[in-house]
C-alpha cells in the first residue's frame, strides 16, 4: 500500500504508476458490469459511457481521496530531504514572533492569491522573506505585494515547505486507482470490490447507480450480479422460436462458432453481437452497442492483466502496449483477418462501401511488394507536385462488432474470464509479438525516422472539395527537402495520410516496406 501511495516525483525505489494502470482497468471493468445490469433499459453506448465517467473519472476519484485525507497523511509526493522537506515527529516549522506558524501563514496567503495556481506563491518568495515574516519585519500584505511584483517581473524565488506537501488533484485520483490495483493484486477480486465499497464505489448488485455516483460507502459484503440468461428484448419475443431460427440462419451462426472455436449456449447473445442498429429485421434483441460497451471493458481488463503480469514494462511502455492491443484499429484488423466482417447484419450501403475500401487498402498493404504498392496508392499530379495519398479510415463498426462478440461470450459463459481469454488468444495469434515489440503509429514512425528536431515540418490544414482536408509534410531526403501530401476527413487523418505517403514512397525508394501493416495500428 505504501507503493500505491508513492508518486514518481518522490524518486523512491518504487512508485504507484504500474499499479495505477491495473487499478484503472479494473475500475473500468467492474463499473461497466455494474452499469450493464443496473441500466438494463439503456442501450445507448454514449449514455453508459457518460455515467461510467462520473464513477471512474478523475474528479470522482479525487473526491474519494479527499474524503480519505490521502494528501494529508498518506501520499509520498516529494523526495526525502532531511534538511529542507522533513520535520521530526512532534515538531513544527518556525513559530512567528507575534504568534502562529510561518508555513501555515504562507499556505493561507496562497489561498488569497486569486487567479493563481495552488502553491504558486512558493515560487516567488525566498527564505529571507520567510525570516522577515517570522520576525515581524514584513506583514502578510507586504509579502503578497512582493510576490505579485516578482511574478510580474519574472523574478523567480522558490522555497520548499517542510510541514506541507503540494499534491495535485490528478495525483490523488491516481493514488486511488493504485490502491484499487494493490488490493486486486494482493487480495483478489472479491476483497478489492469490498475495499472499493468501503471508500465509496459500492458496485454491489443491491446498490443503485445514484448511490454510487453519490459515493455512499458500505461495509457490507459486495454481492456480484447474476449472469444474464439471454439477450431477448422481452418475454413476448422470447417465444418466437421460428423467427429466431430464421435470423440465426441469415447470420450464419454455425460458421461464426466454427471460426471462433466457441459454441454459444444461448444463441441470442450471438445474434445481438452481430446486429447493427440499422438492421430492422431483428426485433428479438437490441443492437450490438451495449455488448460493445461491455466487451471493450472486459478485453481492456484482460489485456492489461496479461501485460502487467507477463512483462516488467515501465508505465509508459505498458500504456503503449495496451493502446496497440486494445484499440478499434487492432480489433478491426483481427475481425477481418478471420473474415467475420462478412456476417454483420446491417441495412446501410455506406457500411459495406467503407468496409470494402478498408479491406482493399489493408490487403494491398499486407500482400504487395513495395514497388507495386506505391504505384497503386501514390499518384503524381505532375513533376512539381508532391506525391499524394487519401487516408482510408478504419470503419468503427468492425472494432465494435469484435468487442460485442467478446461481450456476448462473457455473458454466455456466465462471466467466465478464462473462457473469454482463451477465445481472444485464439483469435489474436500475434499477441506476444505485439507485447514484445508494440508498433508505433504512422506519425511516430516518421518522427523516429527523422529524429532531428524541426526536420519534419507539417503545413497548416487546407480545406478542399467534398469536405476533405489536406496537409503536406516536408522531410529531408536525398540531400534535399521532399514534400508529401495527405488527405482525410479531418486534419488528424490528413496528417496521418501525409506521414503514410512519405513512409511508403521513401520505403519504396530504399527497397524497404517502411509502412508495413501500420494502417491497422494507427490511432
Amino acid at each position: 500500500m505504501v507503493q500505491a501511495l508513492t508518486l514518481s516525483a518522490a524518486r523512491d525505489r518504487w512508485d504507484m504508476e504500474r499499479m495505477g494502470i491495473l487499478g484503472d482497468a479494473f475500475l473500468k471493468y467492474s463499473t461497466t458490469i455494474f452499469l450493464h445490469y443496473n441500466m438494463a433499459d439503456t442501450c445507448d453506448e454514449g449514455d453508459l459511457s457518460t455515467v461510467r465517467s462520473k464513477i471512474v473519472g478523475n474528479l470522482n476519484l479525487f473526491h474519494i481521496a479527499e474524503s480519505l485525507g490521502l494528501a494529508n497523511c498518506g501520499i509520498v509526493s516529494t523526495r526525502m530531504d532531511p534538511v529542507v522537506t522533513w520535520t521530526p515527529p512532534g515538531y513544527q516549522s518556525a513559530a512567528m514572533v507575534g504568534g502562529g506558524i510561518v508555513e501555515e501563514n504562507v499556505v493561507e496567503l496562497d489561498k488569497e492569491m486569486v487567479g493563481w495556481v495552488v502553491g504558486d506563491i512558493r515560487g516567488w518568495i525566498t527564505r529571507e522573506d520567510l525570516e522577515k515574516l517570522r520576525l515581524g519585519e514584513m506583514t502578510e500584505d507586504e509579502m503578497k505585494v512582493l510576490a505579485r511584483g516578482r511574478r510580474k517581473e519574472h523574478k523567480v524565488g522558490g522555497v520548499k515547505l517542510s510541514d506541507f506537501r503540494l499534491v495535485s488533484d490528478k495525483a490523488q485520483a491516481d493514488c486511488v486507482e493504485a490502491m484499487v490495483g494493490c488490493y486486486l493484486l494482493h487480495c483478489g477480486m472479491e476483497n478489492c470490490l469490498d475495499f472499493m465499497a468501503r471508500i465509496g464505489i459500492n458496485l454491489s448488485s443491491t446498490s443503485r447507480v445514484e448511490e454510487v455516483i453519490e459515493r455512499r460507502q458500505s461495509r457490507e459484503k459486495v454481492i456480484m450480479q447474476t449472469p444474464q440468461k439471454d439477450a431477448f428484448c422481452s418475454d413476448h419475443v422470447r417465444n418466437e422460436k421460428a423467427k429466431l431460427q430464421t435470423l440465426m440462419s441469415k447470420l450464419g451462426a454455425d460458421q461464426i462458432e466454427k471460426i471462433t472455436g466457441y459454441t454459444f449456449k444461448e444463441k441470442s447473445f450471438l445474434l445481438q453481437a452481430f446486429t447493427h442498429p440499422s438492421y430492422g429485421d431483428n426485433r428479438l434483441t437490441a443492437s450490438y452497442e451495449k455488448l460493445e460497451f461491455l466487451g471493450d471493458a472486459v478485453l481492456d481488463y484482460l489485456v492489461t492483466c496479461y501485460i502487467y503480469t507477463n512483462t516488467d514494462a515501465d508505465p509508459s511502455r505498458l500504456t503503449v502496449i495496451r493502446s496497440a492491443l486494445v484499440c478499434n484499429n487492432m480489433f478491426a484488423s483481427l475481425l477481418t483477418d478471420i473474415q467475420l466482417d462478412q456476417f454483420i447484419l446491417h441495412c446501410t450501403p455506406g457500411i459495406y462501401n467503407k468496409i470494402k475500401e478498408y479491406l482493399d487498402d489493408k490487403w494491398w498493404d499486407e500482400t504487395q511488394p513495395a514497388e507495386v504498392k506505391v504505384d497503386k496508392t501514390l499518384k503524381q499530379i505532375n513533376e512539381e507536385d508532391p506525391p499524394e495519398l487519401d487516408m482510408v479510415e478504419v470503419p468503427k463498426v468492425l472494432g465494435d462488432v469484435f468487442e460485442a462478440l467478446f461481450g456476448a461470450i462473457f455473458l454466455d459463459s456466465g462471466h467466465d474470464l478464462s473462457v473469454v481469454w482463451s477465445v481472444y488468444r485464439r483469435l489474436c495469434p500475434t499477441l506476444d509479438k505485439v507485447v514484445a515489440n508494440p508498433p508505433l503509429n504512422i506519425k511516430k514512425q516518421l518522427l523516429e525516422k527523422f529524429p532531428v528536431v524541426g526536420s519534419v515540418v507539417f503545413s497548416s490544414a487546407t480545406q478542399e472539395g467534398g469536405g476533405t482536408v489536406s496537409v503536406t509534410v516536408e522531410v529531408p531526403a536525398g540531400g534535399t527537402r521532399r514534400k508529401f501530401k495527405g488527405k482525410g476527413r479531418s486534419k488528424k487523418l490528413a496528417v496521418l495520410a501525409a506521414c503514410k505517403c512519405a513512409l511508403r514512397k521513401l520505403g519504396e525508394e530504399e527497397g524497404v516496406d517502411a509502412a508495413g501493416d501500420c494502417l491497422a495500428r494507427t490511432e
